[in-house]
Order: structure tokens, then C-alpha cells, then sequence
């Protein structure tokens, strides 16, 4: 008799740690995020502890995405990509489950973040 162990079960599978893409497409051949950018968005991290507010996370995240352009990619997939890189423990858990039901859209996915962890308060 075969015995596989439960935890294969539940273990997450690569697809859902893959990011998908944004709802708009690149339109340049090779994009560089860096990782100085990916740097400075780590350093100001959302795991879902009780003091975090989740606005002012994501206030603070677009802020510094503002401040970066990329010649043929739009303000929301530079965010859309950046995302995941802000997040750490159960939120980051929360957008492996979460990112595949919002069809590529940065403001359904930043509705729901926010739905997600605002009853914290």
C-alpha cells in the first residue's frame, strides 16, 4: 500500500508562489526591478502583527512605487510586481491564496488586502 505522507497535501505547489501577471501588459523586451528597490520595499514590511495597519502599508508601499518608473510599464504593474516583495509571514501566506482570484487587477487585490487584515482593529 502506497503511503503518502498528509503534508504533500497541503504543502503550497510552485504555481501559487509564482507571480502572475498584471491585468496591463509590458510593453518593453527586459526590465530591470533592481535590487536596491527591492531593498529599500522590504525594509518597510507588512506579516499581519497586530500594530500593523494595513492603509498605511500600502499607502507607504505606493509612495515608493511612485517614485520608480520603468519605460514601458505602467505605474499599476510596476506595483502589481513590487507587491509581493512588501510582504512577510500570514500576509504573504494571504497573497499566495489571494493573488489568482484577482485576474491580474491591482485595485481588486488592494481592496481585498485591506479586507483581509482590517479587522485587526
Amino acid at each position: 500500500m502506497d503511503f503518502t505522507p498528509i503534508y504533500k497535501f497541503f504543502a503550497p505547489k510552485g504555481e501559487l508562489l509564482e507571480q502572475l501577471p498584471s491585468s496591463h501588459p509590458i510593453l518593453t523586451d527586459g526590465y530591470d526591478l533592481g535590487p536596491d528597490l527591492i531593498a529599500m520595499i522590504q525594509e518597510q514590511p507588512f506579516s499581519r502583527q497586530v500594530d500593523e495597519d494595513p492603509y498605511t502599508h500600502l499607502r507607504e508601499f505606493e509612495q515608493l512605487c511612485s517614485c520608480r518608473s520603468i519605460s514601458g510599464m505602467t505605474q499599476e504593474t510596476l506595483t502589481w510586481k513590487l507587491f509581493p516583495f512588501s510582504l512577510l509571514g500570514k500576509a504573504k501566506t494571504w497573497y499566495a491564496h489571494s493573488v489568482g482570484g484577482v485576474n491580474g487587477n491591482w485595485d481588486k487585490l488592494r481592496d481585498n488586502f485591506c479586507l483581509a487584515f482590517f479587522p485587526l482593529f
